[in-house]
């Protein structure tokens, strides 16, 4: 049978639409791959900063930082599956273990290069890495080393305020606003813990000067 030229057109089209889809869908799952081992990686660095063991901490963030720069590449044609969320986690995972690495080890927040990270997943991963800096004052409260305790409760003051200002809508902040309520709790949780830990120490001390 003949085919038509109407079939012709249409065979066509279903070749390109197919040839789009099936590159598509190959981007999409090296992307996913390349998703979770940024967060395998991240989640393994938080794991040794924490242990300070900061030299492979950093080693780690840096092959993440390398795999989500290639997941954002192959998706560089495929912006629907770009922004369908799954690169949002990654990259807040890793954006998360950097700003706990740099808290740690120089005593700031990482500000990263918003020409390669997205503005809202840097906000997600500061409001998680209080999440880890909390962890790490109970470290500290168990190994009575009390010293810093105040500064990073100061420091955990200014991010929840710094992130309860962007007071948007959650389409626009991808949930933000309940990250943060998260963060005012644990806040307020650590500010308990450090206020009787102090005073213990307190009156620890006034116990031996009697």
């Amino acid at each position: 049978m003949k085919k038509t030229r109407q079939t012709v057109e249409l065979e066509k089209l279903e070749k390109n639409f197919k040839d789009f889809l099936d590159n598509e869908d190959k981007a999409r799952e090296q992307a996913l791959r390349l998703s979770r081992e940024v967060i395998r990686l991240s989640s393994q660095a938080i794991k040794k900063i924490h242990h300070a063991d900061f030299q492979l901490a950093k080693n780690l963030l840096v092959s993440a930082k390398k795999s989500l720069k290639t997941a954002k590449d192959v998706l560089l044609d495929f912006p629907e599956i770009r922004y369908a969320g799954f690169i949002h986690d990654a990259e807040k995972e890793l954006i998360e273990g950097m700003i706990f690495y740099s808290l740690l080890t120089e005593g700031s927040i990482y500000t990263v290069d918003f020409d390669e990270f997205d503005v809202i997943s840097f906000l997600h991963g500061l409001s998680e890495a209080m999440g880890e800096l909390r962890r790490h004052i109970l470290d500290k409260m168990r190994k009575d080393e009390i010293d810093e305790l105040e500064h990073f409760l100061s420091l955990m003051d200014d991010v929840y305020y710094f992130l309860a200002s962007f007071d948007y809508p959650d389409v626009l902040t991808r949930g933000l606003r309940r990250s943060v309520d998260v963060l005012r709790a644990i806040t307020e949780k650590t500010r308990s813990d450090i206020t009787l830990i102090l005073r213990q120490k307190s009156l620890e001390e006034k116990l031996k000067c009697r």
